[in-house]
């Protein structure tokens, strides 16, 4: 049942609300934070940005605002992709178009450009397929969010262009898992059917959508179909790898939970939103929602990047560690100190970019050797 601040006129009212309280707000937390930060490696303005990143959370949860940061794809013009699935004996197994849940168009951003037209030219490409986060149920613009991404990428990964992929939202029975997987497959199909070498593509989620690159690989590991190699490098920041019935709880009872962005409620929306109906999740189902306990055998070398100070931090150290102990898997896990959940998608909020740089440049390294 939604929350009663979802429907209008209730939900406009508590918008204005949340906008004039805001000045008299941030002087009280400010004042608070200079005496005692959210973290103790904290200053104010961080504390600051940790509490306004968490009532936005607070705000879409208990309004069911699932596109507040959101661009209409459409704007981008040329640079705009929609992509139909290919056929149906791409999906098997755990993707299979069963039930309500059946593959579906997406839709998709090229930044900053256009991939050439010239294939040979393509063919030296490197290129990153991004699945951005929101908890499987907020999604997060080209522009407002895409574009810093890219240029991070562009910038710190050496690659040509970035697609930011729109993988379907859960809000509905014909959303949940495995739709974003499934949406996940038709952009790696797509790119691959442009000419893209598979070694010349990255694979790049975070929280959410760091989830689903996971699953996205598991899948072309186990599937093994010609069609499909393997990307070359996988690169995730904060992933979601833990999404139970109990999400919210969980988070509650992270070490990190206080001084972290996240919002319990907000994770419980996405879980209870996003996980199959049918319960019990068959065994051979869970790995592709909880990677966590469930490592998997890859010839793909994975970066995973965590904050030191986010409620997901262990969860995402225990993953890597089990990932890296598979014979044959290349992982390289790097945590930040003093950085909170996600931090690609708040970098210029945080004003940690050296530490952060310095992981993209140790990333890339990785990433550029690794066999």
């Amino acid at each position: 049942m939604a929350p009663l601040l979802a429907a209008q006129p209730l939900k406009a009212i508590y918008a204005t609300f949340i906008v004039l309280t805001v000045p008299v707000s941030a002087t009280y937390f400010y004042l608070k934070f200079l005496v005692k930060p959210a973290h103790p490696e904290w200053n104010a303005s961080m504390s600051m940005t940790r509490d306004f990143l968490k009532l936005f959370f607070h705000y879409c949860t208990i309004t069911r605002s699932r596109h507040t940061l959101d661009n209409d794809p459409k704007e981008a013009k040329e640079r705009f992709v929609q992509i139909e699935p290919p056929p149906t004996n791409f999906f098997s197994g755990v993707l299979a178009p069963t039930g309500p849940v059946k593959p579906a168009p997406v839709k998709g951003v090229w930044l900053p450009s256009l991939p050439p037209q010239n294939s040979a030219e393509l063919r030296k490409e490197k290129v990153i397929l991004h699945l951005p986060g929101g908890a499987f149920v907020v999604t997060f613009g080209h522009e407002f969010s895409g574009r810093p991404v890219m240029e991070i990428f562009t910038q710190h990964l050496k690659v040509s262009r970035v697609l930011w992929s729109h993988y379907r939202l859960a809000e509905g029975e014909e959303s949940r898992f495995p739709g974003a997987v499934q949406d996940a497959l038709t952009f790696y199909r797509y790119v691959l059917s442009l000419g893209y070498e598979p070694e010349n593509i990255i694979l790049s989620g975070d929280s959410a959508g760091g989830n689903v690159a996971l699953a996205l690989l598991r899948y072309l590991e186990a599937a093994k179909l010609p069609e499909l190699p393997p990307p070359g490098r996988l690169i995730t920041f904060s992933p979601w790898v833990s999404v139970t019935a109990n999400a919210g709880a969980d988070f509650e009872n992270s070490v990190n939970h206080e001084c972290d962005i996240l919002y319990g409620p907000f994770l419980q929306w996405g879980a209870e939103a996003y996980l199959p109906s049918a319960r019990p999740i068959p065994p051979d189902v869970q790995p592709y929602i909880s990677p966590i306990h469930h490592p998997f055998q890859t010839a793909v070398p994975i970066f995973i990047w965590a904050g030191a100070a986010e409620a997901f931090c262990g969860d995402i150290r225990t993953f890597a560690d089990e990932m890296a102990k598979v014979q044959g898997n290349e992982i390289q896990y790097h945590e930040q100190e003093k950085a909170a959940h996600d931090l690609l998608m708040n970098l210029s909020m945080f004003k940690l970019e050296e530490g952060f740089y310095s992981a993209m440049s140790q990333a890339y390294k990785f990433l550029s050797n690794a066999e």
